[in-house]
C-alpha cells in the first residue's frame, strides 16, 4: 500500500528549508551591499586630511612653545607667565604625539615654523614694553588657535583612522582649552579673532536626506524579501496540505468484515 509519506508532495521540506536558506543568504547579500563591508582594507589609511592636520600641529608647537618661554620672562602679568607655562607643557606633549604618530605613517614633518609663525615671534620680540608683549602674545595666538580649532574637528569628524581619531581628540581637547587660557589674560581683542564660517543649512539636510534613503531603501528591501519568504513558505505548505489530502482520498476503503471474519 502507498502511504501518503511515500508520495512526491513529502519532498517539500527539505526544498522548504533550501529555499528559506537562499532567501536568508540573499537578504545578508542585500544588507552588506547597502551597509557597506564591516572590515574595509583601506580603514586604517591616512587621508589628505589627516596628513594636513599632523603638519600643523607641529608648525603650531614650533612657534609656539618658543612664545610660551617668552611669556614666562617677558610677560608683565602673572597670568600671562602662568598661560605660557602652561602652553609650553601642553605642546611638549602633543609634540611627542604628534612625532609618534608621523614615524608610524611615514610623514615628513617640518623643522621650522611658517613665514607667519616667524613674523608673530618677531612682533613678540620686538614689543616696546611687557604691557605690549602681553597683547601680541594673547592676541596673535588666540587667532591662531581659532585657525586650527575647525581643521581639528573636521578629521576628528570625518577620520577613518582610529589612530587619528583619538590623535585628533587630544589634540581638539589641547586646543580649546589654550583658547580659554588665552582669554583668561583678560587682554584678547575678540574683534581681530577668525571669522566663523557661513554655515551651509541646506548641507547637513541634504546629508540627512541621503542616510534616511539610503536607510528608507534598505527597510523596502527587507520587506520585500521577508514578504517573498512567508508567500513562498504558505505556498509550499498549502501545496503541501492539499498533495495530503489527495493521499488519503486515493486510500482504499476498508472492506467490513463479515461475521467471524478478520482483514489482514
Amino acid at each position: 500500500m502507498t502511504s501518503a509519506s511515500d508520495l512526491p508532495g513529502e519532498t517539500t521540506g527539505p526544498v522548504l528549508s533550501r529555499f528559506s536558506r537562499l532567501l536568508l543568504v540573499l537578504l545578508t547579500m542585500a544588507a552588506v551591499t547597502l551597509l557597506g563591508p564591516v572590515d574595509d582594507a583601506h580603514a586604517q589609511e591616512l587621508s589628505a586630511a589627516d596628513k594636513n592636520l599632523i603638519v600643523n600641529v607641529k608648525l603650531a608647537g614650533l612657534w609656539e612653545m618658543p612664545a610660551g618661554m617668552w611669556a614666562q620672562e617677558r610677560g608683565k602679568s602673572q597670568r600671562t607667565r602662568e598661560v605660557g607655562r602652561k602652553l609650553m607643557i601642553d605642546h611638549g606633549r602633543l609634540d611627542t604625539a604628534t612625532h609618534a604618530i608621523a614615524d608610524r605613517f611615514g610623514i615628513a614633518l617640518p623643522r621650522e615654523p611658517s613665514d607667519q609663525q616667524s613674523a608673530w615671534l618677531g612682533e613678540m620680540k620686538a614689543a616696546r614694553d611687557d604691557s605690549e608683549f602681553d597683547r601680541i602674545f594673547a592676541n596673535r595666538l588666540r587667532y591662531a588657535h581659532g585657525v586650527l580649532f575647525p581643521i581639528i574637528a573636521q578629521v576628528r569628524a570625518g577620520t577613518r583612522n582610529d589612530v587619528m581619531r583619538d590623535y585628533a581628540t587630544t589634540a581638539n581637547q589641547a586646543v580649546l582649552r589654550h583658547m580659554t587660557l588665552l582669554e583668561s589674560t583678560g587682554v584678547v581683542d575678540h574683534s581681530l579673532l577668525p571669522e566663523a564660517p557661513v554655515p551651509q543649512s541646506n548641507t547637513a539636510n541634504a546629508a540627512m536626506d541621503v542616510g534616511f534613503g539610503d536607510f528608507a531603501l534598505g527597510l523596502l528591501l527587507a520587506a520585500v524579501l521577508g514578504g517573498g519568504l512567508f508567500f513562498a513558505i504558505r505556498t509550499l505548505r498549502s501545496k503541501n496540505t492539499r498533495t495530503r489530502k489527495r493521499a488519503a482520498a486515493a486510500e482504499p476503503e476498508l472492506v467490513p468484515s463479515a461475521p467471524g471474519e478478520i482483514n489482514v
